[in-house]
Formats: C-alpha cells, sequence, structure tokens
C-alpha cells in the first residue's frame, strides 16, 4: 500500500491494516487521533486501471491512447457516479454512509486513484462466522434491509445486487445495506434495464430480461433470508 500517496490525501488518518480486497483495490482500516479522541473508518482504495498491464491489454485491442485514455475515464465516472448516489444516502440508519471521497489523476502514467471514507463496519458474512443466526436475528435482518429498501424507493433507487456480500453489520448489531456498485435511478414504472445482479439471487423477471422495478429488490432480499434459515441453502434445489 502506497502510504505516502494516502498521506497526501487524508494527512489526518492513519491506514492500520488491510481489511477487504476486491478487483479494483483494497479496503483498509484507518485511525484518526485528535485530542486524545479516537477516530477509526474504513478507507477503500481503488486503482483505475488496476494492473498495468491492463493498459497493455488495451492496447492490443487496438486502442490508441486516447481512446484509452477516454474509457479509463468512463470507468472513474461510473465510480464517481456510485460515490454520489451513496452520498445522496447519507445519514440513513441501514445504509452503509459514505462520508468522504477523493479522486487523484497519476502525474507519471494514465491513470487514476479513488479514495473513499466510509464508516467502519463488520462484512455480513465475517459477522456470521461466529454467531449463529437466530429466527429473531433474521427477522431484525429483513426488517432492517427493508428499511433500506423503502428509503432507495423514495428516491427512485435500485440496488440491483442484494446478496450477503452487500450486507455490513455496525458494533449495535444493526445490518446495513452497501455496495451500490450496479444500482439505477428508476425513471419510470417498470422500466425496461438491464440484467443486473448476482443470478442466485435474481428475480425471474430479471434473469429473463423483462422489465423490472424495486420489486425485484425485494425478491433478492427474500432469497437471502431463505437461506439464513435452511441451513445456507438456496431454494429450488433438490
Amino acid at each position: 500500500m502506497d502510504d505516502k500517496a494516502f498521506m497526501d490525501v487524508w494527512p489526518e488518518w492513519q491506514l492500520k491494516k488491510k481489511i477487504g480486497q476486491g478487483s479494483y483495490g483494497a479496503v483498509y482500516e484507518a485511525v484518526r487521533q485528535d485530542h486524545h479522541v479516537v477516530s477509526r473508518a474504513a478507507i477503500k482504495i481503488i486503482h483505475i486501471p488496476s494492473e498495468p498491464s491492463e493498459i497493455a491489454s488495451l492496447r492490443s485491442e487496438g486502442m490508441d491512447e486516447a481512446a484509452i485514455n477516454t474509457y479509463l475515464q468512463g470507468v472513474v465516472d461510473a465510480f464517481v457516479d456510485e460515490i454520489q448516489l451513496m452520498e445522496t444516502l447519507k445519514g440513513i440508519q441501514n445504509i452503509v454512509s459514505v462520508e468522504d471521497y477523493k479522486v487523484v489523476r497519476q502525474t507519471e502514467s494514465v491513470g487514476w486513484t479513488i479514495y473513499i471514507r466510509m464508516e467502519l463496519l463488520t462484512p455480513f458474512s465475517t459477522y456470521v462466522l461466529n454467531k449463529k443466526m437466530t429466527e429473531r436475528d433474521v427477522i431484525k435482518l429483513g426488517c432492517d434491509i427493508c428499511t433500506a429498501l423503502e428509503i432507495c424507493g423514495k428516491r427512485n433507487i435500485l440496488h440491483r445486487d442484494i446478496k450477503p456480500e452487500n450486507i455490513f453489520v455496525n458494533d449495535f448489531g444493526d445490518y446495513k445495506l452497501g455496495d451500490f456498485g450496479i444500482a439505477k435511478r428508476q425513471t419510470s414504472d417498470k422500466e425496461n434495464l438491464s440484467p443486473k445482479g448476482t443470478y442466485n439471487y435474481m428475480a425471474p423477471e430479471v434473469a429473463n430480461g423483462h422489465a423490472y422495478d424495486n420489486r425485484a429488490d425485494l425478491y433478492s432480499l427474500g432469497i437471502v433470508l431463505y437461506r439464513m434459515l435452511n441451513q445456507n441453502r438456496l431454494p429450488f434445489l433438490e
């Protein structure tokens, strides 16, 4: 991890340890100490391109420098759109809160680094490793994520990827919805949207390429709850 580059962005924060890894970057636990008050946050650092070999791959496909720059700028814009969407939901109890972000353009090569500061939470998949989910726990999970989806519905936002990997837990045992990477603002009822999401949790109308609305998110949440109460098995299996 490039501590110096990070310090140039948020010098008051210190990266402590890596707590997650994705295809584009990593998530770190960070600490800030001010007048004996210690604050903690999660810092997601995204590199675009994720690897230098990506540039060579794009060149091999016939792209010139201008086309590569335009393509990568589009990837950056998509991430910024996600961040700005989550910022409109800041402060909602059952949605992961984004506190700040920075987009830094590289000077020595083509590329960008995006820094996102979020509240520090426990991934649901980690949380359940040390906890047996009771029926009461699963009901609370359903109620908390329904609260998040109710707010999304009022803002005409479709999450489109409800699954355990996108659910987080705070220190008080409240469940929060995160990762709005493929979320979409719905502009009309039953809009003809692309079939985005994770297949095992995808509503039939999404998987079959039909028009869908925010009820598809409720279906996906239903699959999550079913799995929690069915010995971690999905429905429709022998």
